[in-house]
């Protein structure tokens, strides 16, 4: 009898357990400084009030097409951040996990007639899924020999898409994905789009914040500043790097699925080796461990790499050129050299002005 009800008790805890601790990694730290507090939301409120103003101030189809595909690497490269920044491991196969993402969408939504919303969440499912299946085996190496795996996982995924025609429509890939569309609302337009999009980022900013203050957070910079010291304290290392690779591919999973519902379309050649250094690119650019850099980054890299397309066979060069310059001026990136922020300086204009109306 005792025993029954010990097996109750444990069920009953499991399913408040979990809702308690997925709430807990989006509701502010209690513990975090109230001043330090105060001073991150003044800066979140700014960059979300300048991200809701910008398409309204410039109304340019072509700028809000080019900050959604922005909005979509930022997503990659806050997911991989979480694994490359924060517990120092390195992956070459991230495209990947995003195209299980378009690819979840456009199979669910054009041959299932499943709802947008439904295939949103299946995508990030599938794309963990896939992380923690490949995970278990190939996160037991280190290095050279991690970032290699990593590769041939990325090359092997396009492979099996380009040869499985029946399913995914082979190297023509798969037309006519519907938009997203949310409770009979369809995000038809790209101003729609855009705010649908960084929507969502800010979702996962905030998400990412919490679990970066919490205890698993913690356990990330742990094995990033030394796996044998972390095991020697308790760490469960192989855990904790299956996670952090798990709640990255989930990351590209959400990518992979708006990506499929603003193009209409998933085509093998969007997942290749490019894709994945592309988005390392803007991590390193945007600072290791560091959430806002690689936003950052992101957003400057697809302007660039927007921009450069114009002049054609100069592009490539100009690129690799501006990316020297950048990493010899920011060895530690945008996000952790720059440490004036815009927002201070704005509060430091306004302070300015005050004291000259009161002199005056």
């Amino acid at each position: 009898m005792v025993d029954l009800n010990q097996h109750e008790f444990r069920k009953r805890d499991l399913l408040y357990v979990v809702p308690l601790w997925l709430l807990s990694l989006i509701l502010p730290d209690p513990h975090l400084d109230l001043r330090q507090e105060a001073k991150f939301r003044k800066r979140d409120l700014f960059y979300s009030g300048a991200l809701l103003l910008l398409p309204l101030v410039w109304s340019s189809p072509g700028l809000h097409y080019v900050m959604i595909l922005a909005g979509i690497n930022a997503i990659l490269a806050l997911g991989l951040s979480l694994f490359l920044g924060y517990t120092g491991q390195i992956s070459l196969g991230h495209a990947a996990f995003f195209g299980t993402g378009a690819y979840t969408t456009a199979i669910l939504t054009t041959r299932y007639g499943s709802p947008p919303l439904a295939a949103f969440w299946a995508s990030a499912a599938a794309a963990a899924a896939l992380a923690y299946i490949v995970g278990r085996p190939i996160l037991k190496l280190k290095g050279y020999f991690l970032a290699l795996a990593t590769l041939g996982f990325g090359e092997i995924f396009l492979i099996v898409i380009r040869e499985t025609q029946g399913l995914t429509g082979g190297v023509i890939g798969i037309f006519g994905i519907p938009w997203f569309s949310l409770a009979g609302f369809s995000f038809d337009t790209y101003l729609k789009q855009y705010y649908l999009i960084w929507g969502v980022l800010m979702g996962l900013v905030l998400f990412s914040k919490n679990l970066i203050r919490s205890k698993i957070g913690r356990a990330f910079l742990a094995v990033a500043a030394s796996e044998d010291a972390a095991s020697t304290v308790g760490i469960e290392v192989g855990h904790i790097k299956l996670g952090a690779f798990v709640v990255g591919a989930a990351f590209a999973g959400f990518a992979g699925s708006l990506f499929a519902c603003v193009l209409s379309t998933a085509n093998p050649e969007a997942f290749g080796l490019n894709l994945s250094v592309l988005i390392i690119m803007m991590v390193i650019l945007g600072g290791m461990g560091n959430l806002y850099g690689p936003i950052a980054a992101a957003i400057f890299l697809t302007w660039l790499l927007d921009t450069l397309g114009k002049y054609q066979e100069y592009s490539m060069p100009i690129y690799a050129l501006i990316l020297i310059l950048l990493l010899i001026t920011f060895p530690d990136g945008i996000g952790t050299r720059l440490n004036i922020r815009l927002i201070y300086l704005i509060s430091y204009w306004g302070r300015k002005k005050r004291r000259e109306k009161v002199e005056l």
